[in-house]
């Protein structure tokens, strides 16, 4: 079968060729009734554009990527999901890939998007490629998606929570119940966003008299992953000295803590209490609902969002940061120490 042209859609609207593309273009000079006319035209014989003569023609792809360490976070899912409403209204497509915090497959994934010449990037970076992204960051507008690239030479946006702010008042709450042995679940030591909520964690204890140093027992380091959490409890189950309070820095990781407590039968907050950074999606529905510091989704998207598509239309505006405090959210974790 034919594919449909505009030159189908004028014949068939009888209008000219310049008001059909004008049509399609959303072009404001058009008015309500003949776009409409044009656009059901379109429809009707099934016209679909020519994304690759239309790129050739303006030197852009309408394409952004997005690529995130976790696809099945749904903190990520949320936030591409604002993100895709506010760029589509630019007539951007969104493309969105997981790297799974995986260094091959997240060059794979950038040295796909930069053949395609996607025109601005979303990333949240693995920190393992940063040679590669400050070669594309010559050419392609970026945002950072809570985790830095502390390079001077890079140029774009950071849009971040604050890790260290998070972790530090969530610390100061099992601090204030009498906890001091208290086990912290980490995500790999590279990562700025890890780095800062960790540290938020060795200040607020410090400030009790308790030194997180390599001698402190209660620290697990591992990936931003359930699995990592369910690791991290199988770990604790082995010690003889156990913490009486565990703060996970990351919701996946918060899951799987969750997931095998439950199957260690370590009760919440009987046995051991709980504080998570990061909230869990229909926490309100769960038995145990973790104390956690939660961020605005939508206000952290919209502004993912805007920026990339202030930074297409501008490339050379200097690096912006916009960071978003943390809300404590409390739940029914948390008591006072067993010992």
């Amino acid at each position: 079968m034919k594919r449909a042209t505009i030159k189908d859609i004028a014949r068939e609207a009888n209008v000219s060729l310049a008001t059909v593309s004008r049509a399609l273009n959303h072009d404001p000079c058009v008015t309500d009734a003949m776009q409409a006319r044009v656009l059901e035209t379109a429809r009707r014989l099934g016209y679909v554009p020519n994304s690759i003569a239309k790129s050739l023609k303006t030197n852009s792809t309408y394409t952004i990527g997005f690529l995130v360490s976790d696809i099945s976070n749904s903190y990520y899912i949320s936030i591409a999901r604002t993100v895709e409403d506010i760029v589509s209204r630019q007539n951007y497509n969104l493309m969105l890939c997981s790297t799974g915090n995986r260094q091959d497959r997240e060059l794979d994934y950038l040295q796909m998007m930069m053949s395609k010449n996607i025109d601005g990037l979303i990333l949240n970076t693995t920190g393992l490629n940063n040679d590669f992204i400050l070669e594309m960051n010559r050419k392609t507008p970026m945002v950072l998606l809570n985790r830095r690239i502390m390079l001077p030479e890079f140029k774009g946006d950071l849009i971040d929570t604050n890790s260290y702010l998070g972790c530090y008042q969530l610390t100061k709450q099992l601090l204030a119940l009498g906890h001091r042995k208290i086990f912290a679940v980490r995500g790999p030591a590279h990562l700025s966003n890890s780095f800062e909520r960790f540290q938020g964690f060795v200040d607020a204890m410090s400030e009790a008299g308790v030194c997180v140093d390599k001698n402190y027992p209660y620290v697990y380091t591992g990936e931003f992953t359930l699995k990592s959490g369910v690791d991290a409890i199988r770990h604790l189950v082995g010690m003889q000295d156990r913490p009486t309070a565990i703060l996970s820095q990351n919701n996946m990781m918060t899951i799987g803590i969750l997931e095998e407590l439950r199957r260690s039968m370590i009760r919440i907050p009987e046995d051991i209490s709980l504080a998570s950074y990061d909230g869990i999606s229909n926490m309100d529905l769960m038995i145990t609902r973790p104390t956690s510091a939660g961020f605005d989704m939508a206000a952290i998207g919209e502004q993912v969002g805007q920026s990339i598509l202030s930074r297409i239309k501008n490339p050379d505006m200097p690096s912006r940061e916009y960071i978003f405090a943390p809300t404590i959210i409390p739940g029914n974790s948390l008591g006072i120490p067993r010992d």
